[in-house]
Order: C-alpha cells, then structure tokens, then sequence
C-alpha cells in the first residue's frame, strides 16, 4: 500500500471518527433521557414495585428488569420493554428525542 495512501486512510479517521463518536454519544444521552421518562410513566401507573410485597398485584418481573437496566443505563434493552408495556397499558408514549 502506497505510504500517501495509509496516511490520507489515517488523516480521515482522525478527522471524522470524532465527530461520529460524539453524535453517538449524544444518541445515547437522548435514549436514557427517553427511558427515564419511561421508567417514571411505568412506575407512576402501571408496576406495582412501589407499594411492597403486601400489594395485591404482584410487579411484573419483565418490567423491573427493564427498569433495572435503564437505570443501569442500558437503554437499548430496556426502551422496547417499557414501550410495549405502557402501549398495552393503553398509555401514549412521550415524544422521543
């Protein structure tokens, strides 16, 4: 490979990966604003992981894992989890992003 060839390949990787790396960042900071509202709608009225082992609904455990996960900050496993359960709960979802 011709040595002005490996440095142009070089050059543009420094040049455009950061830029790149940072939108990415900046996608995951929206997703985990985005869970945490979520998490806050399906804590608010749907689970029932507030009111104790004594409540008369047992919490669903798919939903406290996905709340687990996004406040762990894994929110690509946790969004479509939360989403389907408040839908089915006959919940509108918040905008996203």
């Amino acid at each position: 490979m011709p040595k002005t060839l490996t440095l142009s390949i070089l050059f543009a990787a420094t040049v455009f990966l950061p830029p790149a790396t940072h939108a990415q960042q900046v996608a995951t900071a929206a997703d985990l604003r985005y869970c945490a509202q979520l998490s806050n709608l399906y804590i608010r009225y749907v689970g029932r992981s507030e009111h104790g082992p004594s409540a008369p609904v047992k919490p669903d455990v798919n939903g406290g894992v996905a709340l687990a996960k996004c406040h762990e900050g894994d929110a690509a496993a946790s969004i479509p989890i939360l989403e389907r359960k408040l839908v089915n709960a006959g919940f509108t979802l918040p905008p996203r992003g």
